[in-house]
């Protein structure tokens, strides 16, 4: 029965298409418009995928995440990096349990305001950020809630591994543009922003130790901050700074300034700002009178004319310029020798060695030790960074400026006039990179001879039992340098705060072959410790300088040496 049926329609159809021609023209005409039909919506999708493939690729190429440069120490330690991290945005309008969902966010990050989720989740807005960065416990808590509406996007954040470890150096970043799936970070402070332009170069290469090596030794830095920390505490002092160079390379080993900050937390986009005075690098930043250590310049420059030796006889007598009294707080002798002016720090000495060279003269010195430009450091804060220094030049601004009033620089400037002292009088200039070769010396500014008879002048400040800084004499290392401090200017009206100083320190070491020197302050110290309290750069600065160059000497490689005899 089947195949006579399909007998009979073969029959049939033969025999329509036999009777009406016109009826199989149609047919075949319409057959063919079909395909045609189908092959133009066919060739439409494939000119509208492609077209839509290459909008995805315009707009993913933009929100490629960019890439930066690592910071590493001069040993190789990571200081900053990028790690990828996971943003999370709301749409309102999936959501349809908007309390129950504003109550489990809430467990999640404690920080938010459920009444605001709640009005976010409600005023018509399609989209809202609700972290721009979070931890994987608390992705994973996201993720476990099921909720629909809430979505992730991958995100690339700066880590600071250290934590607050050389902050003032290293900087912080912040994000400048931001979307689902990238973050523009740039540099705001310190190394970061000094070397933008460097560390924002997109990777291209799969090798992720690509990285610029600062100067800094880790560990050393690790050591100086622990030791200021302590000693800012114990001083109840209000701030303090570190600063330890290599005084022939000029290269930075460590460079600390308290208070500091956990640059890790700087990096919210709408985060409350703090206290600004933490992001401030006293010792590239500060300017400060510095007391006593301005003394050594005077005599540098006088050793430098030949208009004296160090057993040279200076009057010391209390003496008057333009009405006002220059004298010394410890009695001395009728004269005393250039010797005993700077190891027992006579004002009056050096008052008189600074009118005998004269404003010529003492203009020279500081200007061939860098004390009255910026310091030509990379950071962006130190070439900001201009000493404050006298409009004219008088008898009394002579005397006074000779033992560090009237002048101000940072204890970057300190370092690096100490340093080129100690070098054998060759200028360098403080660098926080790491140097992979021995560059040519810098130019001669002062004699090779000036130079021996100062690092003799400061080892005398330690060794000698007159000395301002005897207390520092190490077991270990023979160590030179000079002590000062200076009353801090009153705030609103002229004279000094006499309950209020800076009291700080330079020093080189070690003094059979000076290779560091080593710089620090504190600002408003007072040691309790003693029968009375005490300010004095000797009993506040001095004590903590011994700790840090016998805790800082092992880890440079210095090797102990015997102390020179005491004069």
């Amino acid at each position: 029965m089947s195949s006579l049926k399909l007998n009979m329609i073969k029959s049939n159809k033969k025999k329509i298409f036999s009777e009406y021609p016109r009826t199989r023209t149609r047919l075949i005409l319409f057959s063919l418009f079909v395909l045609m039909g189908f092959a133009f919506i066919s060739a439409k999708i494939a000119f509208l995928a492609s077209k839509e493939n290459q909008t995805n690729k315009r707009y993913y190429g933009s929100e490629k995440i960019p890439s930066r440069l690592n910071i590493s120490d001069r040993n190789g330690y990571i200081l900053a990096t990028n790690l990828e991290g996971v943003s999370v945005y709301i749409r309102p309008q999936e959501i349809q349990e908007k309390s129950l969902v504003a109550e489990q966010l809430k467990n999640i990050f404690p920080d938010l305001n459920e009444a605001v989720l709640l009005d976010k989740f409600s005023d018509g807005r399609k989209f809202f950020w609700l972290k721009a960065l979070v931890s994987p416990k608390q992705e994973k808590a996201l993720f476990d809630l099921g909720q629909p509406g809430i979505y992730f996007g991958s995100r690339e954040y700066r880590f600071y591994p250290n934590g607050s470890l050389a902050s003032h150096v290293i900087g912080y970043t912040k994000v400048n543009e931001f979307g689902v799936n990238y973050a523009e970070i740039s540099g705001i402070s310190g190394f970061e922003k000094a070397f933008e332009n460097r560390l924002a170069v997109k990777i291209q290469t799969k090798n992720k130790n690509n990285a610029i090596s600062l100067s800094l030794d880790l560990p050393v830095q690790a050591e100086v901050e622990n030791v200021l920390k302590e000693w800012q505490k114990r001083m109840n002092a209000k701030a303090g700074g570190v600063v330890i160079m290599d005084i022939h390379s000029g290269e930075i080993l460590a460079l600390a300034s308290t208070p500091d900050f956990d640059a890790n937390k700087e990096r919210g986009v709408l985060g409350k700002k703090k206290d600004s005075s933490i992001y401030f690098n006293r010792v590239v930043q500060g300017v400060y009178e510095m007391g006593s250590t301005f003394k050594i310049f005077s005599v540098a420059q006088g050793l430098e004319e030949s208009l004296f030796n160090l057993d040279t006889l200076v009057d010391t007598r209390a003496f008057m310029i333009n009405s006002r009294k220059i004298e010394d707080k410890y009695k001395f002798n009728s004269e005393s020798s250039i010797y005993e002016i700077i190891v027992r720090s006579s004002n009056v000495g050096s008052a008189r060695l600074a009118l005998m060279i004269g404003e010529k003269g003492l203009k020279e010195i500081y200007s061939n030790l860098g004390l009255l430009e910026p310091v030509g450091l990379e950071l962006r804060e130190a070439t900001l960074t201009q000493p404050i220094v006298p409009k004219d030049w008088r008898d009394i601004t002579l005397a006074t400026v000779s033992y560090g009033y009237g002048i101000s620089v940072s204890l970057l400037h300190l370092a690096k006039a100490y340093a080129i002292l100690g070098n054998g009088g060759l200028s360098i200039e403080p660098t926080i990179l790491k140097k992979n070769q021995d560059l040519s010396k810098g130019p001669r500014v002062l004699k090779k001879k000036t130079s021996d008879e100062i690092l003799k002048l400061l080892e005398a400040v330690v060794t000698d039992q007159r000395g301002t800084a005897q207390i520092l004499g190490s077991e270990y290392y023979r160590i030179g340098g000079k002590t000062g401090t200076a009353e801090k200017i009153t705030i609103g009206k002229r004279g000094y705060q006499k309950d209020k100083v800076i009291s700080n320190f330079v020093g080189l070491f070690p003094l059979k072959k000076p290779k560091y020197v080593i710089a620090a302050f504190l600002d408003e110290p007072e040691n309790n410790f003693s029968q009375k309290p005490c300010r004095y750069a000797s009993c506040t600065v001095v004590p903590m300088i011994k700790k840090l160059i016998e805790r800082t000497g092992p880890l440079m490689n210095v090797i102990p040496e015997q102390r020179a005899a005491k004069f």
